[in-house]
């Protein structure tokens, strides 16, 4: 780091006026999401999507102040042009239920600076901080970088190949057809549905945690965690209970629907499970039917999931939604 504040990376492409610094205040955040809505057109960024739309400053700013394990004062660096930002990459990490430390990074460049060295410059800075955070975890032997990217982002899959990742998962973003009619909203003999209470959010919270305990990538759920999650549903202006809808048999809950409306004004329904023992009852469906049907009642036009799993995709068709957009996740072993 020089005395101007900036940051000098040794393979750096030399272009008169780019330099590189961390991220410095709150500003910073408009910058980043400038460099976003550049990169809509050319990536196909989605503008309605949650997970890789275009945020407001506020939302991008409160993602990355609920985000754990993320210090912007170091791991996140600006790539400017003549003090504009034109590109960022930052890192944070966590660690799976499995033992494995991930190290996710994320970058962006403008398009009409890519292909000139800086998005590879920007990488090699974020696998060294990352090789930095290892040591001072000692993590070795159990840590991996980690990347995602949308099937839009040919550049940034490219340069990722040519680094040495590989692709070891990927998930899709799928939209429902708004022309094709609602299936009949039923459920499966001995089960019921009820209002979800505030005095039931945890083990609502639980029973979904445990139904996905055994997914790809799934990270043993903390107190903390739930923390979170409680606060993301009081502070989000889209949370209504009554979007819910809460399978029980019994006195225990059997599988959850959890439903919001983005500031977007999309439907999402954002968790959909069904607990180990309650599975291959025509349970699933039947929670999904009748998330659309709460949603479409709220007068919503557009609704999203996403999912990682072919017979859940194969579920979510049959009963209209498309594909929108394939994101690809991408790993390499920490040397």
């Amino acid at each position: 780091m020089g005395n101007a504040g900036l940051v000098q990376l040794s393979d750096a492409p030399a272009l008169p006026g780019l330099t590189f610094r961390f991220f410095r205040d709150e500003r910073d955040f408009a910058a980043l999401v400038a460099v976003i809505e550049a990169c809509q057109e050319h990536d196909k960024v989605d503008p309605l999507s949650s997970e890789a739309g275009l945020p407001t400053v506020d939302e991008l700013a409160k993602s990355f102040s609920e985000a754990e394990n993320i210090d912007l004062a170091t791991d996140m660096l600006l790539a400017c042009m003549e003090e504009k930002v034109i590109g960022f990459q930052w890192v944070r990490w966590w660690q799976q239920a499995d033992g494995t430390w991930v190290y996710y990074h994320r970058g962006r460049v403008v398009p009409e600076w890519r292909n000139r060295g800086i998005g590879t410059a920007t990488l090699h800075w974020v696998e060294g901080r990352i090789q930095e955070l290892v040591q001072a975890h000692g993590s070795q032997q159990q840590a991996v970088y980690r990347a995602n990217t949308t099937s839009h982002e040919a550049s940034y899959n490219q340069l990722l190949f040519e680094n040495g990742y590989a692709p070891v998962h990927s998930f899709v973003e799928m939209g429902y057809d708004p022309d094709k009619p609602l299936p009949d909203a039923v459920l499966p003999e001995g089960f019921r549905l009820e209002p979800a209470r505030s005095d039931q959010f945890r083990a609502i919270w639980l029973a979904n945690e445990e139904a996905f305990e055994e997914e790809w990538g799934h990270r043993r759920a903390t107190d903390e965690d739930y923390v979170i999650f409680l606060g993301n549903i009081v502070s989000n202006p889209g949370f209504d209970p009554a979007l819910w809808q809460i399978a029980w048999h019994g006195d225990e809950i059997a599988g959850v629907a959890l439903c919001e409306i983005t500031p977007r004004g999309v439907g999402e329904i954002s968790e959909l499970s069904v607990r180990a023992q309650w599975r291959n009852h025509g349970l699933g469906k039947a929670l999904l039917v009748h998330a659309l049907h709460a949603l479409r009642d709220h007068g919503v036009e557009h609704i999203r999931i996403f999912t990682d799993a072919e017979n859940a995709r194969r579920l979510y068709e049959s009963v209209g939604f498309r594909v929108l957009t394939d994101y690809i996740r991408y790993q390499k072993s920490v040397d």
